[in-house]
């Protein structure tokens, strides 16, 4: 669920720092769209299995029983998380060619308050390391107790990292647009 509130703004904010490359040639122009794909597919689409795989009761935020899940689910899962990624991709587009890149702007903010203000509200579940069972008995233990936590760390600074380089090199690409 976080995860695709973050998917979102990164759609959003990778279109915003492409503009002129998409005011100029469209939202499949290239090297723009390549760029955001190759960030989903060696970015996106490997840390949300790891963790649907790995650590599934989590990343269900414990509301679902991880083995009552059938395993074909992954699939319509990654796409989702995939669809989400590109519908703000596509969102931020539409903002841009109607000249409305501020509104994309708020909107990707908004999405960083919106992701920070349930990890606040849900931090019992997000917290939390363990079996679907260990936590419904109240067992679970603390994120930075189990691996869990240095992975999502780790994760998140990959991540992170990744989608700096993808806005950094969207913009430049932008601003070579920009200046011909």
């Amino acid at each position: 669920m976080l995860q695709l509130v973050l998917s979102l703004c990164f759609g959003i904010a990778f279109a915003l720092c492409a503009r002129d490359r998409i005011r100029a040639d469209g939202r499949f122009a290239s090297p723009a769209f390549l760029l955001v794909m190759v960030f989903t597919g060696v970015v996106l689409l490997p840390a949300t299995l790891y963790l649907y795989l790995a650590h599934s009761a989590w990343t269900w935020m414990y509301m679902v029983d991880p083995s009552a899940v059938p395993a074909l689910a992954l699939a319509p899962l990654l796409a989702v998380h995939v669809g989400v990624l590109l519908g703000g991709w596509f969102l931020g587009a539409r903002l841009v060619t109607s000249d409305r890149p501020a509104l994309g702007a708020y909107m990707a903010g908004g999405g960083v308050v919106v992701t920070l203000v349930l990890v606040g509200v849900f931090w019992n579940r997000v917290g939390a390391a363990g079996t679907y069972e260990e936590f419904q008995a109240g067992s679970a233990s603390g994120m930075f107790s189990v691996r869990l936590g240095y992975v999502l760390l780790c994760l998140g600074l990959g991540a992170g990292a990744a989608a700096g380089f993808v806005a950094l090199e969207l913009t430049r690409d932008s601003r070579r647009v920009r200046s011909r």
